[in-house]
């Protein structure tokens, strides 16, 4: 048996806050106070976290697919840059 752990979090309205307009731009993107340090924290407790996200705004020309990777890069960045990691990320467009 696997001895992996994993954790799948939501993006939008776990790691940062969610808009009723969506997340369109890497600058609409802000994080939850503390949520990149929860995920480092995880992390440091050997757990690998999975992002499972509903982006039905790319489906709906809301959300340009090419921006949708900007912010979750930017995601990215910033948790890595704190010293926590994303094992992947997994997302619906519709």
């Amino acid at each position: 048996m696997s001895e992996d752990k994993f954790i799948i979090l939501d993006r939008d309205g776990v790691i940062n806050y969610e808009s009723r307009e969506f997340i369109k731009t890497d600058n609409e993107w802000k994080p939850i106070p503390r949520s990149l340090e929860a995920i480092k924290k995880l992390n440091e407790k050997d757990y690998q976290i999975i992002i499972i996200t509903n982006q039905s705004g790319i489906n709906r020309n809301i959300i340009n697919y090419n921006d949708f990777v900007k912010i979750n890069l930017k995601m990215l960045e910033q948790i890595e840059k704190i010293g926590g990691s994303i094992a992947s990320i997994v997302y619906s467009p519709y």
